[in-house]
């Protein structure tokens, strides 16, 4: 079952320079990990796969976590997600709508169904989008998805420039898995990583108009 949302991921070769953004628009830094083992699973989600990584996740109250990602390039192919922002850019800033993200579908209804799956349900619409809303089961807290529609189909990947996936907790990804298995969304096998001194069950899910999708649980 999904619980909670853990965070959006955003590519980063200068962490530094992200964390100063990140900071000035009040998140907290509560892990770093450099060097960590990249997942063999990753591959199809990266346009060149290393042997390491590193990350960095930042926290705000009653928004989307943060997740900087550096798998050692960045390409210029935007992704499909990024924080809604008033001025219409994919650029965070002090503008950007920290509990609302939007995203890219080629095809609003398999999107809108595909969102389901993970507990995003529609919500009525926000600046000519349709909106989804998404109620966390642990804290109760409200989280929004807005779906631009695109002409088109694309491959996206984890090391293009600015935000490139969403991760959610679940209580169990095995029974997860086999759900969205059963919905026939192309999903990677499970796999292991140790984050933080915790041991993380993982695997990623692709959506019909290439979202990546991570499920996390507690190993």
């Amino acid at each position: 079952m999904i619980v909670n949302i853990d965070h959006i991921g955003l590519s980063s070769t200068n962490f530094k320079q992200h964390h100063q953004l990140l900071t000035g628009l009040g998140y907290e830094k509560v892990l770093q990990e450099d060097d960590l083992e990249n997942l063999n699973i990753k591959k199809p989600y990266l346009t060149k796969f290393n042997e390491t990584h590193s990350l960095a996740l930042y926290r705000k109250d009653k928004v989307y976590g943060i997740e900087l990602l550096n798998h050692g390039q960045l390409t210029e192919q935007p992704g499909f997600i990024y924080p809604y922002n008033k001025d219409d850019s994919a650029e965070l800033s002090e503008n950007s709508i920290l509990n609302t993200c939007v995203v890219a579908s080629n095809d609003i209804g398999a999107s809108t169904k595909f969102w389901a799956t993970f507990g995003f349900l529609p919500d009525g619409t926000q600046d000519n989008m349709t909106r989804l809303r998404f109620n966390a089961m642990t804290t109760g807290l409200d989280y929004y998805l807005l779906l631009r529609h695109i002409a088109g189909e694309y491959k996206y990947y984890m090391d293009t420039k600015g935000f490139n996936s969403i991760a959610f907790i679940s209580s169990s990804v095995d029974k997860e898995k086999r759900k969205i298995d059963r919905k026939e969304y192309p999903t990677s096998r499970i796999d292991q990583i140790t984050v933080n001194d915790r041991l993380l069950d993982i695997f990623f899910v692709t959506g019909p108009s290439g979202e990546i999708v991570e499920i996390i649980s507690y190993a």
